[in-house]
């Protein structure tokens, strides 16, 4: 062999440094891509404000109907009155694989809260509610809530 040509290519040392850090890498991240942890008190989350504004909707647009409003229950939101769990358009219920690891729960609230015609938060008397805003939380690896003010503007928060 010629000694003015080069050799080139990778060291036995660079290789493994770098074998070494896609493992670490591989270890650390893989059970993030395989796993709900986290995701999915996002995914109730939105589930539940879109079912809450529903019945906020309903109370506006039906104005002599009686009052609409939700339950929230350890695993469930459902029409208020309503204790079964029933995944339809009216209600959501957490997945049995979930409730390990996810609760509902109101807060500053009874399980019932409905809505008047003006779509502001009151209770089954038909009095005004939510004060200092009430909130739905949705607990597990991350906590997350939905707020409902005194006038009645439905937000994540």
């Amino acid at each position: 062999m010629n000694s003015s040509q080069r050799q080139t290519g990778f060291t036995l040392v660079e290789l493994i440094v770098v074998l070494v850090i896609i493992g670490v890498l591989a270890v650390s991240l893989l059970p993030r891509f395989f796993s709900g942890s986290g995701t999915n008190e996002y995914l109730y989350r939105d589930q539940a404000f879109s079912l809450i504004q529903r019945q906020q909707m309903q109370a506006m647009q039906c104005t002599n109907c009686p009052l609409a409003g939700f339950r929230v229950g350890s695993f469930s939101i459902n029409p208020a009155g309503i204790d079964d769990c029933a995944n339809t358009a009216m209600a959501l219920c957490i997945s049995e694989r979930d409730r390990s690891g996810i609760r509902l729960l109101p807060g500053s609230f009874n399980n019932d809260l409905f809505f008047n015609n003006l779509g502001q938060p009151v209770n089954a008397a038909g009095v005004r509610s939510c004060n200092s805003s009430c909130r739905v939380n949705v607990l597990g690896s991350v906590n997350l809530a939905i707020c409902i003010e005194y006038e009645g503007y439905i937000r994540r928060c």
